[in-house]
């Protein structure tokens, strides 16, 4: 009898692996970045619920783009749009602006909805990044109000030939130095940019800069999202050797040779790693957005084929982070404190 039980129960187990889900969901993106992977957080955990309340199941498919060239990510994505359509997905989350190209150019029938988070594969305007960059400078002058304040950033790799990343930092670095400019003053803004063809590794410039910039008498820095410097705070190999981070290194850089900067990065996701405080769009929420938008295609409330959710950096959330600053030895300023409990 017992060994009947395992077996029926091993039976249905199989039986209810390969039992077909209801929706199959395809996403496609270009390339990770922090933002994408919150939008895709905001997105599963909220359709979990949206799924699980109304009875329905579902399955994903996930797919990135390669390439070194614009040629090769086309080509990657659209192999990948004719592995979605091959596997009859009910529809498709596109996070890049190529992975949409590739289905809009190719007419597909699949409903997408269309989420770009990462401002580094954006084609943006100066205007729409003005006020999320505006309140970040505001947020450095409430955290250092009597010193100088920076800006430091990893100068383009090829200036004759710019990827939308480094447009978009260098849009962002003009309107927090503008901004500044009017705020302090010319000679209160040090600015640091850096060459990452230099023989220098890049934590080794951060620790220059950083350093450089205190005995200037700066209070505060500003990093722009930046693909370079984002992939340097979160701790990846560099050269092969161990963890990197701006204020510990594997090549020996320990948090007594960085000088113990507060910094406001340019996203929410790179300021949990570096940064004490910014204001920035909630990428979890435009996933939650996504999700729904995604659901009512699938359960017939939207009969549209195509649904873009625009980024609104009008519509922030200032954050903190408190653990970063006990870590350098700074304590957050109360009226950065209220911001973010308003």
């Amino acid at each position: 009898m017992v060994l009947l039980i395992a077996v029926l129960a091993t039976l249905l187990f199989a039986f209810a692996g390969c039992q077909k889900a209801d929706y199959l969901i395809g996403v496609m993106e270009n390339s990770e970045h922090f933002s994408s992977g919150m939008v895709q957080k905001g997105f599963r955990e909220t359709l979990s619920k949206l799924m699980s309340d109304a009875g329905k199941t579902y399955k994903y498919i996930y797919r990135k783009s390669g390439g070194g060239n614009e040629e090769d990510i086309v080509k990657s994505e659209k192999s990948n749009l004719e592995y979605m359509n091959k596997k009859g997905v009910s529809v498709l989350l596109t996070l890049s602006q190529s992975s949409a190209d590739a289905v809009l150019e190719t007419a597909s029938d699949t409903p997408m909805v269309f989420a770009q988070a990462a401002i580094a594969d954006r084609n943006l305007q100066k205007e729409e990044l003005r006020a999320q960059v505006e309140k970040q400078v505001e947020l450095m002058r409430l955290i250092a109000p009597d010193a100088k304040l920076g800006i430091l950033y990893c100068k383009p790799a090829n200036a004759d030939n710019k990827t939308k990343s480094d447009i978009n930092m260098e849009m962002q670095i003009e309107i927090a130095k503008e901004y500044l400019i009017r705020l302090v003053g010319e000679e209160n803004v040090v600015e640091f940019g850096y060459d990452k063809q230099e023989d220098k590794t890049h934590d080794g410039h951060i620790r220059e800069a950083l350093n450089d910039m205190k005995a200037d008498g700066v209070g505060c820095v500003f990093i722009p999202v930046d693909n370079t410097l984002a992939s340097i705070a979160i701790g990846p190999k560099i050269h092969e050797r161990g963890n990197t981070n701006i204020y510990t290194s594997s090549n020996g850089i320990d948090a007594r040779e960085v000088a113990s900067m507060p910094i406001v990065c340019g996203d929410i996701n790179f300021n949990e790693f570096c940064g004490v405080a910014t204001y920035a769009v909630d990428y979890y929420a435009m996933g939650a957005q996504a999700a729904q938008e995604v659901f009512d295609l699938l359960t017939g409330k939207n009969e549209s084929k195509y649904v873009e959710i625009k980024t609104d950096f009008t519509k922030g959330r200032y954050v903190i982070n408190e653990k970063v600053a006990k870590d350098i030895g700074f304590t957050i300023p109360q009226t950065v404190m209220d911001k973010v409990a308003a």
